[in-house]
């Protein structure tokens, strides 16, 4: 790759920073230039539009070098610009975290249409858990829509939590929110009105088959989910089967070849509960939605 000149417009450095990443096979080159050169210069993406004509300086030229080679690196773009949009905010993100997915909105939009009717009952705050946080998008998101709830976050990486921490507290949710160390939900006692979460489940033998921002930046903990991928979920089932309430709600994020099997397991740890696979925007099932009600709780 050659180095990017200092003396360059706007408009050619974004040409060469998308010619780079497009030779490097990088999913989306252009607007992955665009973003770059934006966090270079400290401008947005309109931003750069207006300053098409304007004349790199030699120390953004070689700053926008260096993010260009980190990307075509194959380095998600997340972990180089330390930023991600989720659902309707902006998250801190930082190697040692999955990066937040488009697919993993549909599963808080689940919560939220589920909370709106809770609310609309005049039923007391919600309980939340967040079960493998991560970076924290689905427990911070839910804590910003669900002003009255109080949310749990369990993570067993304290990298993952460290990036939580930082998210709680640039969206002022420390009050409400509490970070847990722990596998799954050992540290969260009962009841709960909602468990959340996106656990490992990619079977151990496609791992090899991700893109190179996932197989070899992101951490393998938050993605390998054992030989058939349902390790983790099969050990989280019975856990939230005993903290759930009735009325309650349990989403779970899964692999798309996994429906049946998945809600076989959730039948089990859930005898009387109303089951169901949930797909996402591309007809591909996606999400595992438990609920009980007052009549199942008596069954």
């Amino acid at each position: 790759m050659d180095d990017c000149p200092a003396g360059v417009t706007t408009g050619d450095a974004l040409r060469w920073a998308a010619r780079n990443l497009a030779l490097a096979d990088v999913a989306s080159p252009r607007l992955d230039a665009e973003l770059l050169l934006g966090h270079a210069l400290g401008a947005s993406r309109t931003d750069l539009q207006l300053r098409w004509t304007e004349c790199l300086t030699p120390e953004a030229a070689h700053a926008l070098t260096a993010l260009i080679r980190r990307r075509a690196a194959r380095e998600p773009l997340a972990y180089i610009t330390g930023r991600r949009p989720f659902y309707d905010l902006d998250l801190y993100v930082a190697p040692g975290v999955l990066v937040p997915r488009p697919e993993t909105e549909g599963l808080v939009e689940e919560v939220l249409a589920w909370a709106q009717k809770w609310r609309a009952a005049g039923r007391r705050p919600l309980r939340i858990a967040d079960v493998g946080t991560g970076s924290g998008a689905i427990a911070v998101t839910l804590a910003r829509h669900l002003p009255e709830a109080t949310v749990a976050a369990t993570d067993l990486s304290p990298a993952a939590l460290a990036v939580a921490a930082e998210n709680v507290a640039r969206h002022g949710l420390g009050d409400r929110m509490r970070l847990v160390r722990a596998d799954l939900l050992a540290g969260v006692g009962g009841p709960l009105d909602v468990i959340a979460a996106n656990p490992p489940y990619v079977p151990s033998a496609r791992l090899a088959d991700l893109q190179p921002e996932i197989r070899e930046h992101e951490p393998r903990e938050a993605l390998d989910g054992g030989a058939d991928g349902l390790d983790v979920i099969r050990r989280l089932l019975p856990q939230a089967a005993e903290r759930l309430a009735a009325p309650g709600l349990l989403v779970v994020e899964i692999d798309e070849t996994h429906g049946e099997a998945v809600r076989r397991l959730a039948r089990q740890a859930f005898p009387h509960a109303d089951i169901a696979i949930r797909q996402d925007l591309a007809g591909l099932d996606r999400l595992l939605r438990v609920s009980l009600d007052n009549r199942s709780e008596s069954e």
